[in-house]
């Protein structure tokens, strides 16, 4: 018995169907030669295509597993790359895993955030990160259970009164703190989406234009319809807040709190202190990420999406549980230099099949004690990337 087969009968959450396709992309057919044999050891079925278009067709007639796409088949011409691959309605959610190297420029790894990319490895391809990733996929997803309100557990936030992504939004701000957001652009929607979330709520924040006794009988008329007259609710209002509402209700006002201040008082409220990631100064920043918990010997890979002074935030299907001591590795592409050091995980979120609300999935790592040398290398890092 192989290595992969033995430790995958050790999993007790794995599917025990004896087939699941894989998704192969690779034009050069190096990654196949040394993937498939991998996967089949694992009971995957392997279908390779040469390039994205055939991949897209190939998504069309079945929904696989996964996707492993190969660097070297992406545009370098700014054009769609892993983001055609999502075109296909109902296989827009099947996991997209690029396999990248030392020399795989910078510009391809942020087409493939950008197109949706939910993790990477850097090959060569080590077998047990290959082997947790399947893992996690092909468990058979069961009832959700109520998240503990946990130190470094991330929370869920009803945002009312703004849509996902908005630049500079409350919810963007508090996805990259790594808590689950649903999103609700009326309170009918609201009440609806709290019926249809599988997760209990930790905080009902709502967007106000003005500060008045109006606005808050109506937030207080959506706490009793969507039953969550116990949940604690922050109304965050462009205008002056002169004096403190009454009905259990914190109002924040936007106008004469800092952004930074403003997600310290909402992550107070959340019982989260994520000061050290300094959110509100990241910058999009993505380069290969290794990984290892300290105490521990096999390395993991995945890559970065942004970063701050005091903190990187990466994205992965199996990210470290939070609270981890790591050792880190941060591949700078363009320079080819390793920077080493240690960190915390301050939130992470590991895949799930399906749900309702929009988180990123990976961790948020905080830096520790990185030398002063290491320290102004990221302040150039983000002060560079910043500018762009």
């Amino acid at each position: 018995m192989s290595f992969a087969t033995h430790a995958l009968s050790q999993q007790s959450g794995v599917s025990a169907e004896p087939s699941r396709k894989v998704l192969l992309v690779d034009q050069a057919k190096e990654l196949r030669l040394y993937l498939t044999p991998l996967l089949r050891a694992v009971g995957c079925e392997v279908v390779s295509v040469d390039n994205l278009l055939a991949a897209r067709v190939e998504l069309g007639r079945c929904r696989p597993l996964m996707v492993v796409v190969d660097w070297r088949v992406l545009p370098a011409d700014g054009s769609p790359g892993c983001a055609a691959l999502r075109g296909p309605a109902r296989n827009g959610d099947v996991p997209l895993l690029v396999v990248v190297g030392d020399h795989t420029p910078a510009e391809l790894l942020e087409a493939c955030v950008r197109g949706g990319a939910e993790d990477c490895l850097l090959g060569p391809v080590r077998i047990t990160e290959l082997q947790a990733r399947l893992d996690v996929l092909r468990e058979r997803p069961g009832p959700l259970e109520p998240r503990m309100m946990e130190r470094r557990t991330p929370r869920t936030v009803l945002l009312v009164g703004e849509a996902p992504d908005t630049p500079g939004g409350l919810g963007t701000d508090l996805e990259a703190c790594g808590h689950h957001l649903l999103y609700a652009s009326t309170h009918e929607q609201a009440v609806a989406r709290v019926a249809e979330c599988g997760e209990p709520l930790h905080l009902l924040l709502t967007r106000a234009r003005v500060t008045s006794a109006e606005e808050m009988m109506r937030v207080e008329r959506l706490r009793t319809e969507a039953r969550l007259g116990r949940v604690p609710t922050v109304v965050v209002t462009d205008g002056d807040v002169t004096e403190m509402p009454m009905l259990g209700q914190v109002w924040l006002s936007s106008r004469t709190l800092a952004p930074r201040h403003l997600l310290s008082r909402i992550n107070g409220q959340l019982q989260r202190n994520l000061a050290a990631l300094l959110v509100d100064e990241r910058v999009p920043f993505v380069c290969p990420v290794e990984y290892r918990e300290v105490g521990t010997f096999s390395w993991s890979s995945c890559y970065s999406s942004a970063l701050s002074p005091g903190a990187l935030f990466v994205r992965t299907l199996v990210p470290a549980r939070a609270g981890a001591a790591l050792e880190l590795r941060i591949h700078l592409p363009t320079t080819r230099e390793v920077l080493e050091g240690p960190g915390l995980v301050a939130w992470s979120n590991p895949y799930t099949a399906r749900r309702t609300a929009s988180y990123p999935l990976g961790m948020g790592i905080q830096f520790l004690g990185m030398s002063p040398r290491r320290l102004m290398q990221l302040r150039e890092l983000i002060r560079g990337n910043g500018l762009m």
